[in-house]
């Protein structure tokens, strides 16, 4: 291997390499013969390949003779020392913790979407320690121009009025904020920067975007890296790649020295889950152990920001933000733009630290910038400019246009300013060459009209690296992402990163549809001491607190739903088994199909089809028939298939609250999901022991959140979400089955039925020894609080969360969810069991449960007016808020 210390790039083995003394640069010639056979054979070497498919072209992995460069091969090793079943068992393991992680979940994709929107491959991609030496300082180098660059434009702007760079690039960027001149110059310097680099067939690096607004996915690499050394980390220890939790720690402590308070809260600002980059947020709020809040959190007062939680204002110390700048302040910038509070742009002038990256800072990620940066690099810096970016024009130019004009098949046409959302789906631009004579025409109107915000980019070709595939490596074209943040000590680069596959026939820039990625590992020379984390800090490092009720009342509102689906889930499953095995079950009770029936067509509401005795269908099959419609119906809000949508859906709202086991024990719901597609088609036998898994499930995922969940606020609300469902299901069970008045004989099997769906038949028979009667059922199922699935227990617990909440007891009468309560509650324990079980006609009981089905949905409304308002604001969120009538 050879080093050229002019530029410090790393050339193949085999090259010549020699000087155009016109340009005074390197350039190098490939000498060396090279072969599919010759790569085959090495490959086969490790265990690798072999099979006649590989290209000679492993660009970043071989030699231009073919050898294996020295870096690759501890991982050639590795994965060579694996037999075949055992590398694909890895990678079907790395992609089922990639959808267990959530990384490649969308609440807003089709569930019938075959891809799956997130791939990590087995095979990382690695880099040396010379070269990341040299990467590390040229990046540093670019944060320090682009953060000197940001001040000025903010402040005197002397580049603009020296012509270092045009006025018209920096005015014409709509990331470019007027109301925000002179806030920059004191927020304390640009904190976050990232850029996206390939290596051209020239064998140069060079940046194809810059990143200079938000954290730009640093959570995804992140993500990749827990899952990838999950499954792999034999191979990343063996290779002594280094750890990301050093690069974290750093961050974390410049963060807090940035908001000058020793205990700051800081809050991760995200524009919410519609976002494709949420999952980022939300998984580095978690890790980092911030508040992920949303702009209807947030208020303004004064020359302060607060938290809006369910205990009043909460002042936010500092706000790491990933929303655009444009859409932070609906007051002084974009009207439309409400991912951040009103007023923010006014208290960031009198605290001009309090965000970072600061408003604003999108403009320095303008691509019409690169042509200008070697100039400024000399000026603000007096430093050669390292690490060039690929050759681009800015069209606002003229020269630049003449120039456009005449190349137009060679160049690719794209925005100047497209902003940082999830990485690997920047757009492709228009390519010349695919235009009809009319686009074209159309191409040079846009570009002579609007040409300050477009830019025009000559294609240089991506390096090749290897992917895992199932029958060996092959080599793949990638882009890279790497991530700087400022420090105590300045600025550090991450030492790792974020690698995708990309199209090189069509992309110009990191744009990977398929969404394949690879961790990046940068090996070390040295020993790197003890493993640490920030899942598990230090006593030095962690803050003792144990008031953790500090909760957002959407948060609130999204774990009250999350008990009231899970619940939903559960007993919609114990319906559909309790049907199915009085149909399909040899030993199952031979009874109770009219009662099943009912409790199928109640879930189903107005989809249920006309009763059997119209239609001359068994009753055996009308069941089935029901409990098909009940498991895959989309029309019914109870059916099985919306229910483990909503819930799937909002454990991803609430993903920062739940622990990885929670998570994973819902991984099963996941719409697409091969369990749930195998449910809606299986036959009623199988169907049968899918339920039984999916309970059980249900019940590691409650068991987990009962036991580990501390009891907080957050708490309360899942609580309240789960009992409110099950008290409603249990009331309309009751007066769907003995209302009108059963038979002796099916009041019999109904009175089973209902001790199955209530999961008390063991408690009954263990306390009474009899069989079902209608009193001692109702005594069990309505008044016992000491009985878990009763009715009295689920409005005690109620009331009990209730007065635990903030502004319980507050004025002089009852708010309205206490009076609700309290009259439900009341009517229950007030019930004489005895004189409505004698009745023979049941109209108290019928008035007793209507009662509970009219209060119960005006319960969970006042909760929510009382609880769940402060964010009426926000836009319209995805799970309904008012109760359906029953």
């Amino acid at each position: 291997m050879i080093v050229c210390h002019a530029c410090h790039l790393i050339w193949r083995e085999g090259c010549a390499i020699g000087t155009d003394e016109g340009a005074g640069r390197w350039t190098m010639t490939n000498t060396a013969p090279s072969g599919a056979a010759r790569t085959d054979a090495l490959l086969q070497t490790y265990g690798l390949g072999g099979n006649g498919r590989h290209s000679s072209r492993f660009d970043e992995m071989l030699t231009a003779s073919g050898d294996v460069r020295p870096h690759w091969r501890g991982l050639l090793t590795g994965l060579g020392a694996l037999n075949d079943g055992d590398r694909a068992a890895r990678a079907a393991r790395m992609d089922r913790r990639v959808r267990e992680t959530g990384i490649a979940y969308d609440i807003f994709s089709d569930p019938n979407k075959t891809a799956q929107r997130w791939q990590l491959d087995l095979a990382p991609m690695v880099i040396s320690n010379p070269e990341w030496r040299w990467l590390e300082a040229a990046l540093i180098q670019r944060a320090r121009l682009f953060d000197a660059l940001l001040s000025d434009v903010y402040g005197d702007q002397k580049l603009m009025r020296e012509g270092l760079i045009p006025p018209e690039l920096v005015f014409s960027d709509s990331a470019f904020l007027r109301p925000c001149q002179g806030i920059l110059q004191n927020a304390g310097g640009l904190q976050f920067y990232a850029a996206d680099l390939a290596r051209g067939a020239d064998g140069y690096w060079r940046v194809i975007d810059n990143h200079t607004e938000t954290l730009a996915g640093v959570g995804y690499a992140l993500a990749n890296r827990v899952v990838h050394t999950n499954v792999a980390g034999d191979l990343f220890k063996s290779c002594n790649a280094v750890r990301l939790a050093n690069y974290f720690q750093a961050m974390q402590s410049a963060l807090t020295e940035h908001s000058q308070r020793e205990n700051a809260r800081v809050a991760l600002l995200t524009p919410g889950p519609r976002h494709e980059d949420y999952f980022s947020h939300a998984y580095l709020a978690r890790y980092l152990g911030y508040l992920l809040v949303e702009g209807s959190d947030l208020r303004t007062r004064g020359s302060q920001i607060y938290l809006k939680t369910l205990e009043g204002l909460k002042e936010i110390d500092l706000i790491v933000r990933c929303v655009d700048g444009r859409d932070i302040d609906p007051l002084e910038l974009d009207p439309s733009g409400f991912d951040g509070p009103a007023g923010l742009v006014r208290v960031s002038r009198k605290q001009p630290r309090l965000t970072v990256n600061a408003i604003g800072s999108a403009v320095a990620q303008n691509r019409g910038l690169g042509r200008y940066l070697p100039q400024l690099s000399k000026r603000l810096l007096g430093e050669e400019l390292t690490l060039l970016d690929a050759p681009r024009w800015w069209l606002g130019d003229a020269a630049s246009q003449s120039h456009v004009f005449a190349n137009l098949d060679n160049l690719v046409i794209r925005k100047a300013q497209e902003g940082t959302g999830r990485p690997g789906q920047a757009g492709l631009g228009q390519d010349p060459r695919k235009l009809t004579d009319a686009e074209r025409a159309l191409l040079r109107g846009d570009i002579e009209l609007h040409g300050a915000r477009l830019v025009a980019e000559e294609k240089i070709g991506f390096s090749t690296a290897p992917v895992y595939e199932r029958n060996g490596l092959s080599p793949r074209p990638f882009a890279v992402r790497l991530f700087v943040t400022r420090t105590t000590s300045g600025y550090q680069v991450m030492p790792g990163g974020l690698a995708m596959s990309v199209d090189p026939d069509r992309a110009v820039a990191l744009t990977a549809p398929d969404g394949h990625t690879r961790d990046v590992w940068v090996l070390s020379d040295a020993d790197q001491g003890p493993h640490v984390s920030l899942w598990r800090p230090t006593v030095e490092t962690a803050r003792v607190e144990r008031s953790q009720r500090v909760i957002q009342s959407r948060v609130a509102d999204d774990l009250y739903w999350l008990g009231r689906y899970a619940e939903r889930a559960d007993w919609t499953m114990r319906v559909l088994r309790s049907a199915l095995r009085r149909v399909e079950e040899d030993n199952g009770p031979a009874t109770g199909r009219r009662a099943a029936r009912k409790c199928l067509e109640v879930l189903l509401a107005k989809n249920a089809p006309a009763a059997s005795a119209e239609r001359h269908v068994p009753a055996d099959t009308e069941i089935e028939m029901l409990c098909t419609l009940l498991i895959s119906n989309t029309k019914g809000h109870r059916t099985l298939e919306r229910t483990f949508e909503g819930l799937y859906r909002v454990a991803h709202l609430a993903r920062d609250r739940l622990s990885l086991e929670a998570w994973q024990a819902l991984s099963r719901f996941r719409p697409g999901d091969t369990w749930v597609k195998t449910l809606a088609s299986a036959s009623p036998v199988a169907v049968l022991d899918m339920l039984e898994e999916g309970l059980a499930s249900l019940a590691a995922f409650n068991g987990l959140m009962h036991e580990n969940m501390t009891r907080n606020f957050g708490w309360s609300f899942l609580d309240m979400g789960r009992r409110m469902e099950r008290a409603y299901n249990l009331s309309e069970a009751i007066l769907t089955l003995f209302i009108p008045v059963p038979e002796a004989e099916e009041e019999s099997s109904s009175l089973r039925l209902l001790l199955e769906l209530a999961d008390s038949f063991i408690t009954y028979r263990s306390r009474y020894r009899l069989d079902p009667m209608l009193a001692l059922v109702l005594d069990l199922l309505l008044l016992d609080e000491t009985n878990p699935r009763s009715l009295a227990y689920q409005l005690a617990a109620i009331s009990r969360q209730l007065e635990s909440l903030p502004d319980a007891r507050r004025g002089a009468s009852l708010s309205e969810d206490r009076r609700v309560i309290l009259s439900l509650l009341t009517s229950i324990r007030l019930a004489d069991i005895e004189a409505i079980a004698r009745e023979a006609n049941g109209a108290a009981l019928e008035h007793l449960m209507q009662e509970q089905l009219r209060l119960l949905p005006e319960l969970s409304n006042a909760i929510s007016r009382h609880y769940f308002n402060l964010t009426q604001d926000a836009p319209h969120r995805v799970h309904t808020r008012i109760e359906p009538k029953p």
